[in-house]
């Protein structure tokens, strides 16, 4: 089963539509569901106060063994980064309030762009340029909700670019956000489609000695939070291939040198590739 979770009804009209959910009366916030009971909607609410009362509720009264959760929406966007009504699947959340990183599981082919994201407590207005990517007010705290319960591999975000971070609630247009929706509608059904298939996939991928590993590779090459999160990936695809083999010792001394870093880590992302 899959559930899409949106900030913003403008964000949920076009989906409700596209995919002919019904309103459910099973909950006394905005649930909608179709006709096979295959894919449902939560209406969260702008920010994070009400996505961990919503999320836990909706699973603790549909009780489904295998769920992913697709959050769909518009973000801000730093002006010299992306185009009004670019789409990205997101790849990594910083929580600016409690400076916290989540990393979602990305194990399918799309044709999206990928970016990092911070979730933000209030409407930007960036005109000092301080971020750098995109910006919402939801990412983390559902990435923070629903990853000790569901396997991250089934949790996604996919955000559309509304503005260049000069939106407010007194320029807010609602037409024009359900807009940015609607012309991504194909690629969305498509993104499910292909995301639906890693419900197979009941289980975490990687092993606590994988996650160790990946961890004592960080140390002992000094990598980067970006190139650790490469290595994690790429050990998963590895895991993928070759089932309960172990992944490759590392030999290599500390690098001294950023030069020498990046050249051992593409040594070792060439033996997990092979």
């Amino acid at each position: 089963m899959q559930c899409i979770l949106t900030a913003l009804k403008a964000e949920s009209d076009p989906l409700i539509a596209s995919f002919n959910l019904v309103r459910s009366s099973s909950f006394n916030f905005p649930v909608f569901v179709n006709g096979t009971q295959e894919l449902y909607l939560i209406g969260l609410g702008v920010g994070k106060s009400k996505v961990e009362y919503r999320i836990k509720k909706f699973i603790d009264k549909i009780n489904e063994p295998l769920m992913q959760f697709i959050n769909i929406g518009v973000a801000g966007s730093n002006q010299s980064f992306s185009e009004i009504g670019d789409i990205f699947l997101i790849n990594k959340i910083t929580d600016e309030q409690f400076g916290h990183f989540y990393y979602p599981d990305i194990l399918i082919d799309h044709s999206m762009m990928e970016s990092d994201i911070v979730t933000v407590m209030d409407m930007v207005n960036d005109k000092d340029n301080i971020y750098d990517s995109l910006v919402d007010m939801e990412a983390s705290e559902i990435f923070r909700v629903c990853s000790p319960m569901i396997p991250i591999h089934n949790i996604a975000f996919i955000k559309i670019v509304s503005d260049h971070m000069e939106m407010d609630l007194t320029n807010f247009n609602r037409t024009l956000v359900s807009s940015f929706i609607t012309d991504k509608l194909e690629l969305i059904k498509i993104f499910l489609d292909r995301f639906k298939h890693l419900l197979k996939i009941a289980q975490p991928i990687l092993s606590q000695m994988d996650i160790d590993w990946v961890h004592k590779s960080k140390e002992q090459l000094l990598l980067t939070e970006t190139q650790t999160k490469q290595l994690k990936d790429k050990a998963r695809f590895y895991r993928l291939r070759n089932g309960s083999h172990s992944l490759p010792i590392i030999k290599y001394d500390k690098p001294s040198s950023k030069l020498e870093r990046k050249r051992l880590f593409k040594d070792i992302c060439e033996v997990l590739t092979k």
